[in-house]
């Protein structure tokens, strides 16, 4: 009698590259972030938290693009890129604090500028749109003025060399209406160089007395900064930055 037995290989195959996958599976990059208290860390447009975070995120290998706001700095941006599962990355936000001298002479060249540089938007197109619609109501209003001048003049070196009475009566009401359009012109012109002037003042008044002060040191945290899980692509486990507020001290230039 003979007896064949027949081992099966697969299940032993299998298991092993389980064993050497798994791992491998398990593993994250990692990014630690340091910069200015309060900052914000935004990756890939997902808020991870604000300065400074209790502990290194762990990230799938991969490009990362990494934006952070604070108050009285310019929005700071850049890009890492995480190769492997075993790099250890640190990443430094040193944003620009802002300026309030390049805040109002940017609103001196034209209004609202200064605001959109400080990041107010809102106020700053709003500024641009006084200034710009003065501006073209004054011009509006000038061309029209000096048309009506011609007009005026010229009806009144007619009115003047008229001789009949029905010709003196008709020149000067037609001098008198051109004379009064052309001082609505004026007024007009005036109006749109008051509104803006006006634009330009407010603006440089806004840059200079609302500038927002960098908060130099350990600053204000928002209070809205622990436990937030990112269960998303490329985000491993949960990422709770610090809960915690902080002293602090604004300067302005």
């Amino acid at each position: 009698m003979i007896f064949c037995s027949q081992f099966n290989a697969r299940p032993l195959l299998v298991a092993l590259i389980l064993l050497m996958v798994l791992p491998v599976l398990g593993q994250a990059a990692t990014l630690e972030i340091t910069g200015p208290a309060g900052a914000s860390v935004v990756i890939n447009d997902r808020i991870m938290g604000f300065l400074p975070l209790n502990q290194p995120l762990t990230l799938a290998p991969g490009l990362y693009d990494i934006k952070s706001e604070l108050t009285g700095y310019l929005p700071f941006e850049t890009s890492i890129v995480l190769d492997e599962v075993t790099d250890w990355k640190r990443l430094q936000i040193r944003p620009v604090i802002m300026s309030k001298t390049t805040a109002w002479t940017s609103s001196l060249l034209f209004a609202g500028l200064g605001q959109h540089y400080m990041g107010k938007s809102f106020k700053g197109y709003f500024f641009n749109a006084a200034e710009a619609g003065g501006l073209l109501l004054a011009i509006g209003g000038e061309l029209q003025r000096s048309n009506y001048r011609k007009d005026y003049l010229l009806l009144k070196d007619k009115y003047d060399a008229a001789i009949n009475p029905d010709d003196l009566d008709y020149y000067r009401r037609l001098a008198d209406e051109a004379y009064a359009n052309m001082e609505d012109m004026e007024n007009r012109r005036n109006t749109g160089l008051l509104v803006a002037g006006g634009a330009i003042v407010l603006s440089i008044l806004d840059a200079v007395f609302l500038f927002p002060g960098a908060e130099v040191g350990p600053g204000e945290v928002p209070l809205q900064t622990g436990s937030v899980e990112f269960d998303g692509p490329g985000f491993s486990g949960n990422q709770n930055p610090l809960q915690t507020v902080h002293a602090g001290y604004k300067l302005e230039f």
